[in-house]
């Protein structure tokens, strides 16, 4: 077969012809040759698609003088012939199309020539495809990218870090100046810092001070439940390091390999299994969010047992005011910085990464803002990964109406909870079934590397709220059975039953990522539809429960040295970041990648160093915009309660 992904040298291109370079990358599809032996190869391997990509479907990086010369050294009636048709079929292939508009020029231009050297290479192989030019880069900067350098929205991210470095700066002198004007015993001392200033004035003034906003960052928790939860932490950073293990591979795939069959083989064992089935460590994140809202939602109504409707709705507005304020800021400007046009700074596929993330926060920002991006414009997606902090936020809206309702209706607040778990469980199974779809979400590598476009299982069926909602109020439900112990004080780590049950959701949580081996694997889909469906109802549901019933039993102190290893003092600083580096993560991962100007070579050496490069970098980057930030945001909202 011909490789998926075929450069140019793209540096030497680009210096070899002065003003003249250009580089375009084009995306092909190959057309069906029954008596081709390449073709009936790709037909054979695309087939699978849980496991494979498609090898219909090739990236090409070419010189346009290169490949001008090459046409204008043969004959013009075997030029004619090699000529295919433009590839305007393909629905991911349209979108990026539509996104990279700027680009029509180029494509009128060379979108011909551009097809008469894609079957020049694939003529060796028989075979010929219809293609289409992404973008091109030319060696200087066009027309274009000076527009973009100096428009509105890079003109506003370049005011919005302004502002932020003087608000930071100004704050940390001025909180310095208050130390001295009060005239500490000791200059070092940081009770200055940790000690809240009584004027209000004061308060605002020192709000974006790097001193007293590290202290905030590494303060130890406070009160029993703070001391009691600190495993939280922990659980984040893990969840967190699995997130962007995910995600990293991820914008491989999305990149250009130069050894797709490893990756193939790879899942085709159990190992692979165990690979797709991760994508269930996502869902600890509702469980943690669900468990904590609760917590908040008692702490308001614990001594308010009879509420009026005015206070009911007054409760709800200022639950959903703040939590928006809190998440949305430092959210929008991860948007805002998506969103800032860069020239050119990579290889060939910089720009297919970096810059359609870029078109597409542009386009559909209001769809993150107003956290409805998983239901609307899922196909152009600003900030793939925020998808979640949709879904989450949408449970949380709900979990509210139904918190409402049960502390109303004390009386059904059993009833309340069952019918909403049934349903929600019952939904899951229901749409698997009516849909057709695969009894879990199956990440393929050719999802992957179109980046989840027009997949209508992940749009449908991972993404929604709908679909995740029953994990979150596991996490609810998990907070009002550990405000129950704890209230009056049951010691559940002394339950031996109940250890043993603890004990065993860390060997049943593995068994249960490797339970969907069997439909992964299995292509007849139709003969497993029932059993799929009633598997899809229970999949994230049951792991939602264990999570849930884990960190009821963490909070009780049942876990021995898990629950002192997830205590450490250094998980209390990695948790509090791990809001920001999820933010930042992906964006990170792009850029990178987008620096390489050949396939990669996709071996454990090389993605263990990205790994820990993307890992390091998210969280270095979640430390500064705590610091300048999020923690400021946080601390004048707390003025306003």
């Amino acid at each position: 077969m011909p490789p998926l992904n075929d450069f140019d040298d793209y540096d030497r291109c680009l210096q070899e012809f002065t003003d003249e370079s250009l580089y375009c990358f084009v995306r092909a599809d190959v057309e069906a040759q029954p008596n081709a032996e390449a073709w009936q190869a790709i037909k054979n391997v695309t087939q699978y698609s849980k496991h494979h990509f498609d090898h219909g479907h090739l990236y090409f990086g070419i010189c346009v003088k290169w490949c001008q010369s090459q046409i204008d050294a043969m004959p013009k009636n075997e030029t004619d012939d090699l000529f295919e048709g433009i590839l305007n079929n393909n629905k991911v292939v349209n979108t990026y199309l539509n996104l990279f508009e700027s680009e029509e020029g180029n494509r009128q231009l060379y979108n011909k020539l551009m097809n008469q050297c894609v079957n020049l290479r694939l003529k060796r192989y028989d075979l010929t495809a219809l293609s289409a030019i992404e973008y091109c880069d030319s060696r200087n900067q066009n027309n274009n990218e000076k527009a973009f350098s100096h428009d509105r929205w890079n003109i506003a991210f370049y005011i919005v870090i302004c502002t932020l470095v003087l608000l930071v700066t100004c704050s940390s002198f001025y909180d310095l100046y208050l130390k001295h004007k009060n005239r500490d015993k000791f200059l070092t001392d940081v009770d200055h810092y940790k000690k809240s200033p009584g004027h209000v004035v004061q308060k605002l003034g020192v709000g974006f001070s790097i001193a007293r906003n590290w202290y905030r960052l590494s303060q130890e928790p406070n009160g029993k439940i703070g001391r009691d939860l600190r495993f939280l932490d922990c659980m984040k950073f893990f969840a967190m390091f699995l997130v962007v293990y995910a995600h990293t591979n991820w914008i491989a795939f999305e990149s250009a390999l130069s050894d797709p069959q490893d990756i193939e083989e790879l899942l085709h064992t159990v190992a692979g299994s165990v690979l797709v089935g991760g994508l269930l460590i996502v869902l600890a994140f509702f469980v943690i969010s669900g468990f904590l809202f609760a917590l908040n939602w008692l702490a308001v109504t614990r001594d308010r047992k009879e509420m009026s409707g005015v206070e009911y709705l007054l409760t709800f507005l200022k639950f959903n005011i703040f939590r928006y304020l809190r998440l949305t800021i430092l959210y929008g400007f991860f948007i805002l910085l998506s969103g800032v046009y860069f020239p050119n700074a990579g290889g060939p596929i910089y720009r297919h990464l970096v810059e359609r993330e870029t078109l597409a926060c542009r386009k559909n920002w209001w769809t993150n803002l107003l956290y409805v991006n998983n239901y609307i414009k899922r196909d152009e997606r600003c900030m793939l990964q925020g998808w979640y902090l949709a879904s989450d936020t949408q449970s949380f809206v709900f979990s509210l109406l139904l918190l409402i309702l049960a502390h109303k209706f004390p009386k059904l607040r059993n009833w309340i909870f069952a019918v909403t778990i049934a349903v929600f469980v019952a939904i899951s199974g229901v749409l698997t079934y009516t849909n057709k779809f695969l009894a879990l979400t199956v990440p393929a590598p050719q999802s992957q590397r179109d980046s989840f476009m027009h997949n209508k299982q992940f749009n449908e069926s991972y993404t929604p709220f709908h679909m995740n909602f029953g994990s979150y109020f596991f996490g609810v439900l998990a907070a009002l059975i550990y405000d129950h112990i704890s209230s009056r004080d049951i010691k559940l780590r002394q339950n031996k039953y109940f250890n043993i049950f603890f004990f065993a959701l860390i060997p049943a949580g593995i068994f249960w990522m490797l339970s969907g081996h069997l439909f992964f694997q299995y292509y007849n889909d139709e003969r497993t539809r029932v059993l799929s469906s009633i598997y899809a109802a229970f999949h994230r549901n049951f792991w939602g429960l264990g999570t849930a019933i884990f960190i009821i039993g963490m909070s009780a102190k049942c876990g021995w040295i898990f629950r002192r290893f997830c205590c450490l003092p250094v998980f209390r600083i990695l948790g509090r970041l791990t809001y920001g580096a999820y933010l930042s993560h992906v964006l990170i991962a792009r850029v990178v990648i987008g620096t390489i100007r050949y396939p990669i070579y996709f071996g454990s050496g090389f993605m263990f160093m990205f790994l820990v490069f993307d890992m390091v970098s998210a969280y270095f980057v979640s430390l500064i915009m705590a610091i300048g930030i999020e923690l400021p945001v946080t601390s004048y909202l707390k003025m306003l309660r």
